[in-house]
């Protein structure tokens, strides 16, 4: 099994609450917090050691989901960012970026730390999180940044970074991807900002239509969510769709494949959701496990090879 990461090398995720991991899939937290001074989290012990396994061949417990997509034959984040930094440099070139849980929806397989309305509505003491994030010292080697939630639009804080960036001189070198619940439209200053960055992607997160992505994604309103995924699609982004794969549109996917498929985007991916675990499409009944199978193996859809491996 193939376990070298570029991401073990070059890249630092920042959760809403300060955790810094080497990306946004890495499971166990490594103790460590933004430091302005980002070779201090590159180069630290914590990170040195998950190198030192990794590149001997060597599992790691934060990494199952990539060797998972690497075994159904799906091309894994792993498999994506080796090929876009084949030879990393110990810096920063790849930056993940979460500055609170502040979010506008509550979706089924979320949690407090990525919506502050779950939280409100478990009653967390403190529902609100923020890390304070500033930006590193050094963007010399900067090449790749993107913005997770929460939600990024629901606050400023992103247009703020970007600003610094553009301040600083370094946004032609960038590439920008932003993760969004396609609910709240950017401002006109969004639009300005970005065009100054080498290019811009935007990933959208829709998990069926109409009423199953309501369903899905509570407090979202499907004509809202076609006003800006139409917006997305009329100014200069590389478009994509991400789709958790679950037990609550599995049985739409057919009818999803087909609209999707209709839609002027540059890529559609499908993750198959593993948590919460009663969600989970390989907890179905045996009965409607095989009649998915027998659907899913005739539908256009990517990953497709992934999620019929949840169905036997």
């Amino acid at each position: 099994m193939e376990t070298y990461c570029a991401h073990l090398h070059n890249s630092i995720y920042l959760s809403p609450t300060g955790d810094a991991r080497p990306c946004c899939r890495y499971r166990e937290s490594l103790n460590l917090s933004w430091n302005e001074n980002t070779d201090d989290i590159i180069n630290s012990p914590q990170y040195n050691e998950l190198r030192n396994k990794a590149d001997n061949g060597i599992p790691l417990d934060g990494c199952q989901k990539c060797y998972a997509e690497d075994r159904a034959g799906i091309e894994s984040i792993r498999s994506r960012v080796n090929k876009k930094f084949p030879k990393p440099k110990n810096k920063l070139e790849y930056l993940e970026i979460s500055f609170n849980n502040i979010c506008n929806l509550k979706c089924v397989g979320c949690e407090p730390k990525y919506s502050n309305l779950w939280g409100r509505d478990l009653e967390v003491p403190n529902p609100e999180v923020y890390n304070n994030a500033s930006l590193p010292k050094d963007l010399s080697e900067l090449k790749f940044l993107t913005f997770f939630g929460g939600e990024p639009f629901a606050t400023s804080e992103h247009q703020n970074f970007l600003d610094g960036i553009v301040e600083q001189g370094y946004a032609s070198n960038i590439s920008v991807q932003y993760t969004t619940n396609c609910t709240l439209m950017p401002s006109t200053d969004w639009v300005d900002t970005v065009n100054k960055f080498k290019d811009v992607t935007v990933i959208c997160s829709i998990d069926g239509i109409g009423n199953i992505n309501e369903d899905i994604r509570q407090n979202s309103k499907w004509h809202k969510v076609l006003k800006v995924f139409s917006f997305f699609k009329s100014i200069d982004v590389r478009l994509v769709v991400n789709s958790v794969i679950m037990q609550n549109n599995i049985h739409h996917l057919k009818d999803f494949a087909e609209w999707i498929n209709q839609q002027d985007i540059d890529e559609w991916r499908c993750n198959v959701l593993t948590w919460p675990e009663h969600l989970r499409i390989d907890k179905l009944p045996s009965t409607d496990k095989q009649e998915l199978y027998d659907i899913i193996s005739n539908i256009k859809c990517p990953d497709k090879n992934n999620i019929l491996e949840y169905l036997v």
